[in-house]
């Protein structure tokens, strides 16, 4: 789907959930500042009396703008971790910044599973990072989804889309949130872990922009 700013917060190694079979569950994207976290996090209890009850938010905290999820990567070997750093290191992008304004739901309106905040700045430059991203992790089997990348940050997940109910009250109020710009020096891969609160995350690595 798209770039979707999700929550990320630094655990142990898990016993379980981490990764299995020799693999662990992956993830690159655009980590944000505490400051933003927090912003989100307002957001987050002014929209919650407007949504339906059945709503998984994102976890304070744990926001993060996703570009490709990896899913399954193998600890060692062809197409493990060690080259999914390398092919992560050679990716070339120039500092930016984003801003997240406006939003929706996706796939649409009358059966909504994802409630997510759009971009009113940096929206093209996620888009071009994206495609840098999948190019170089495409030669090691994670290809990219076939549907045209979106740049946006979910802000929760619907568990039942066919009785969620009148969500038009907590979109229009969704539509008229700014945020302020903040900005983007670098990627992270991420190690996901399920956990029985939510998704945690775990940092692998850091690829900084290149300056000037």
């Amino acid at each position: 789907m798209g770039a979707r700013v999700d929550a990320v917060a630094a655990v142990p190694a898990p016993h379980h959930g981490g990764w299995h079979d020799g693999n662990l569950s992956g993830l690159c994207g655009i980590a944000l500042p505490p400051a933003y976290q927090q912003a989100l996090a307002i957001i987050r209890e002014r929209l919650r009396p407007l949504a339906p009850p059945d709503m998984r938010w994102t976890r304070p905290g744990n926001w993060h703008l996703t570009l490709q999820f990896l899913g399954d990567v193998p600890l060692a070997g062809p197409g493990g971790l060690d080259e999914v750093k390398a092919a992560l290191a050679g990716v070339r992008f120039e500092p930016f910044v984003l801003a997240g304004a406006g939003g929706g739901s996706f796939p649409d309106a009358k059966r909504p599973r994802v409630v997510w905040l759009g971009l009113a700045a940096g929206g093209q430059a996620c888009v071009r990072l994206a495609a840098a991203v999948a190019a170089a992790l495409s030669p090691l089997g994670f290809p990219a989804e076939d549907r045209p990348f979106a740049a946006h940050l979910t802000l929760a997940r619907i568990r039942a889309p066919d009785r969620v109910g009148d969500l038009a009250p907590m979109l229009q109020a969704l539509s008229e949130v700014r945020l302020p710009e903040t900005p983007v020096r670098d990627i992270t891969l991420w190690r996901s872990v399920l956990a029985p609160s939510g998704p945690r995350y775990a940092v692998l690595a850091t690829v900084p922009a290149v300056v000037g």
